[in-house]
């Protein structure tokens, strides 16, 4: 009892020192695998498997581009199924392909995708 009691006390003596706050993390950055499941077959599963662990949602509905539902429902091209590493956004990008875009919305978590090249 009384190393409980002098730990408590130490403690309460010591200085705090606290960490600095890490700068904030853009999650689409970080490395995903492109290894799917069985159970993935469409752009849609996919793009959801890879955004669920990160908070993000896809949205299909107004607003999002009339386009995007189409998009997501097409089967995973091959060119999207290389088994490598790569940032999420990349992966997304091949599973859409080159000519179609990626909408984020990073402060609400929210993703979307349109047909054609947005500037």
């Amino acid at each position: 009892m009384k190393f409980t009691q002098t730990f408590l006390l130490l403690g309460l003596i010591a200085p705090c020192a606290f960490a600095q706050s890490l700068p904030q993390v853009d999650t689409l950055q970080v490395a995903a695998r492109t290894l799917y499941p069985p159970q993935v077959t469409t752009v849609g599963d996919a793009a959801t498997w890879l955004l669920e662990p990160l908070g993000y949602h896809i949205v299909t509905d107004y607003p999002a581009p009339k386009s995007a539902q189409l998009l997501l429902s097409k089967p995973i091209p091959t060119a999207a199924k290389v088994y490598r590493t790569m940032p999420v956004t990349h992966a997304l990008q091949l599973l859409i392909g080159e000519n179609n875009s990626l909408i984020v919305d990073r402060e609400h978590k929210l993703i979307t995708f349109s047909k054609g090249v947005l500037l």
